[in-house]
């Protein structure tokens, strides 16, 4: 765990710039508008479902979720002490109750078929490909049977010259996010039904996975 934590890239790759990371998403058009495309591609109902939210960051997706779907049980994980303290913040000054712990991907904390659904926002591009596979065999673990997984992350550039090449070019990271690996690698790690389900802007693709 200790090797774990001296890799780790906290929030905008510095741990002073933690307390604006909302801010700075916002600045960037990963705000609101982002978190209700998010929600909208999520297959909730308002039964009492189990959903997991692997790399939650500040919480802000799941706070939403919470208030439109009361009846749920929301938990997320992050590596970042520092922003889950802001996570937990945030939950209880918006009065819901959702479930953060920290963890790393790769080693979740949760007994096998414990969740409805899992999904990652904007999580992947950050880890090797060595984390990235063992991460889905832990997301693909803890996934019940017919669990849904809905990864949101960088995909292939359609034209590289006009999109954001920085997280493929300048962190090894981002290397299958570029070249279009991630729907190659959620079906190794043995989900099926495997597609892209939309897009959002600076390519950033959606793909829906069924265990």
């Amino acid at each position: 765990m200790k090797e774990e934590k001296e890799t780790f890239i906290p929030a905008f790759f510095s741990g002073w710039l933690t307390p604006l990371y909302d801010l700075g998403c916002a600045f960037c058009g990963l705000g609101e508008r982002y978190r209700q495309f998010v929600k909208n591609k999520l297959p909730l109902t308002n039964k009492n479902q189990k959903i997991l939210d692997v790399g939650c960051g500040t919480g802000a997706i799941l706070i939403d979720l919470k208030k439109t779907h009361p009846l749920g049980q929301f938990y997320g994980i992050d590596a970042d002490d520092k922003i889950l303290s802001i996570a937990r913040k945030k939950a209880k000054e918006a009065d819901v109750k959702i479930n953060v712990s920290s963890a790393f991907a790769q080693h979740l904390p949760f007994q096998k078929n414990s969740f409805d659904i899992i999904y990652s926002s904007l999580v992947f591009h950050h880890l090797p490909s060595l984390v990235k596979k063992a991460a889905l065999q832990e997301i693909h673990r803890v996934l019940k049977q017919d669990g849904i997984f809905i990864l949101i992350d960088f995909g292939q550039p359609k034209r590289p010259f006009l999109s954001f090449p920085w997280y493929a070019l300048k962190f090894e990271e981002g290397y299958d996010n570029y070249h279009g690996n991630i729907p190659k690698m959620i079906k190794t790690a043995k989900f099926h039904s495997v597609r892209k389900i939309g897009n959002y802007k600076h390519d950033i693709y959606i793909w829906k996975a069924k265990k």
